[in-house]
């Protein structure tokens, strides 16, 4: 027999409403930042970080115009 001559095999899926229902991708529960793991923690931060740009992220203080400055007093 060949391929072409061969009947297509029925399914073993039950057929009509009896179909299991598989579960929706796009509808994920919710599961709170807290009970979450470290690592999926970790992942939802390093996702809202984004880019100083040209922008230094260290803090910068004037100098304290009362306080001592021995570089400024000459000799």
């Amino acid at each position: 027999m060949s391929e072409t001559d061969k009947k297509p095999e029925e399914s073993q899926e039950p057929k009509g409403d009896l179909k299991p229902k598989q579960k929706d991708e796009s509808k994920t529960s919710f599961v709170p930042l807290d009970k979450q793991s470290k690592s999926r923690k970790k992942e939802f931060h390093d996702s809202k970080r984004g880019s100083w740009g040209n922008v230094n992220p260290v803090t910068r203080t004037p100098p304290n115009p009362k306080a001592y400055n021995r570089r400024k007093t000459g000799r």
